[in-house]
């Protein structure tokens, strides 16, 4: 639910920031051309954040550690499976 919010706050934050630029934009003498870049930068921007928060979402590639390490975080920690097992019995 979080992801979703997230999604859409700054979704229309990047919509706002697009219709602003153009309301502003009707001012000028050069109306068509700054409607496009206005347009055209918060697309671009919303691209690149949206490209980031999915990747951070769902990550193809995650932390790589040694096996002993692993086993020494196994051994030590409390809620570790090794140390649960051993109570169990």
């Amino acid at each position: 639910m979080k992801t979703l919010i997230t999604f859409l706050v700054l979704t229309a934050f990047w919509i706002i920031v697009a219709l602003v630029g153009c309301l502003v934009a009707k001012r000028c003498k050069e109306r068509g051309v700054i409607r496009c870049c206005v347009i055209l930068t918060a697309v671009c921007c919303w691209l690149l954040w949206v490209s980031t928060f999915l990747m951070q979402l769902n990550p193809l590639i995650g932390p790589r550690v040694d096996q002993r390490i692993i086993f020494g975080m196994m051994s030590y920690w409390e809620n570790s499976y090794v140390i649960n097992d051993d109570e169990d019995k």
